[in-house]
């Protein structure tokens, strides 16, 4: 008995110690910030159910003039559930792997406008040629050197025509696009245009291009650039529009010109024309 009453009264003690140490105090202070957590997140959920931020609208940005998609077409693969969903549980990643099946999509920026609108912005492609494979597969070949297939063809822009090249060639690609914008660039020539490029390993690098006479004529030229395109790229593309213009300032059509090595340039007039 004196040892059972030797430990009741050391507990009653070490508890009243404790309570007038305020760590009693401080218990009741955490219990009362968890409910006052928990009411707050009670009520944040039941405030993200309500029906002020079911998704409502979807808003798609403008794309370009011409470009093959429009905003209906983008709303139809999108498949946004409107009115069903809350724009907190809505989940974009499947409306943007959706969007990204289709060759014309790029790239897709999908954003929430609270309270209840969904934003779709298309990051478009941008083809400036058309690449023909050796298989026959042709494709449209972007300014970065990547390219995608459309099968449908839907492209409105009269684009130029690439033979002989690989669409693995990313690198190559790449620096052709270059050569092309800096030798047949309209504002180089008003009213130039490259028909197509084409390679081979025997006849080299070899364009068709359409220029105005000074009669306002349209003629189209061969244009021998050399046996590759590191050869072609060394001639300044400046010795292009000089001839050009000595020939569409007298009038005489050139069926071919060889540009060589830049320092002897041959040019063949087509007399019947």
């Amino acid at each position: 008995m004196p040892a059972i009453y030797h430990y009741q009264k050391q507990y009653q003690k070490t508890l009243a110690n404790w309570i007038h140490s305020g760590a009693l105090k401080n218990l009741g202070h955490w219990v009362l910030g968890l409910l006052v957590i928990g009411v707050i997140g009670f009520g944040v959920r039941q405030a993200t159910r309500s029906s002020l931020f079911i998704l409502r609208k979807v808003v798609v940005e403008p794309l370009s003039p011409d470009y093959p998609l429009s905003r209906e077409r983008v709303l139809d693969l999108a498949k946004v559930p409107v009115g069903s969903k809350s724009l907190f549980d809505l989940n974009m990643a499947p409306i943007e792997s959706r969007l990204l099946r289709h060759p014309w999509v790029k790239g897709v920026i999908v954003g929430k406008q609270f309270p209840n609108t969904l934003s779709l912005k298309i990051v478009e492609r941008n083809p400036v040629a058309l690449l023909t494979e050796g298989t026959g597969r042709v494709l449209y070949l972007e300014n970065d050197g990547t390219s995608f297939e459309d099968e449908a063809m839907v492209y409105p822009v009269d684009l130029p025509i690439l033979t002989g090249f690989s669409a693995k060639n990313i690198d190559l690609l790449k620096r052709l696009h270059v050569f092309i914008q800096t030798w047949f660039s309209p504002e180089n020539l008003p009213g130039l245009k490259l028909s197509s490029l084409s390679y081979d390993e025997k006849m080299g690098l070899r364009a068709m291009i359409s220029y105005p006479l000074k009669n306002r004529q349209q003629m189209r030229t061969v244009l021998e650039l050399g046996l590759n395109l590191e050869e072609a790229s060394s001639v300044p593309a400046h010795h292009l529009r000089k001839v050009l213009e000595y020939v569409a300032g007298k009038a005489q059509p050139a069926s071919r010109i060889w540009l060589g090595d830049g320092k002897k340039i041959v040019v063949k007039i087509s007399r019947g024309s």
